[in-house]
């Protein structure tokens, strides 16, 4: 078995270095929002009706007055009321709402996209 002698592993360990450096790829700092709608254009294509009285995984909260419940149902938020009845959307269109809370006072709903 031949052995290496410090000439031969220092111009080996010289060449995968040289080898590793070559091989980085060279970025230059881009605009993030230009590059983030070109990779992933997020722009409706077609739109879709339609009316269902059922639903499930649905997160709900109801207000602190117990008037009010505000549920999600497929990325959008609703409220109706506690009696029943129709409900209303709160929020549309592409980013997904889901988890709607009132907050303690009721003045405001909070939900996570």
């Amino acid at each position: 078995m031949q052995t290496l002698t410090n000439g031969k592993f220092i111009l080996l360990w010289a060449l995968l270095v040289a080898n590793l450096l070559i091989a980085q790829e060279k970025t230059t700092p881009k605009d993030s929002l230009k590059k983030a709608t070109k990779e992933l254009p997020l722009e409706p294509e077609r739109a879709i009706s339609f009316s269902t009285n059922k639903g499930t995984w649905i997160s709900l909260n109801v207000s602190p007055d117990g008037k009010t419940i505000a549920f999600d149902l497929l990325g959008d938020l609703y409220t109706l009321p506690i009696t029943g009845g129709k409900a209303n959307r709160s929020t549309n269109g592409m980013p997904y709402d889901v988890h709607p809370r009132y907050s303690s006072d009721g003045n405001a709903r909070i939900h996570f996209r």
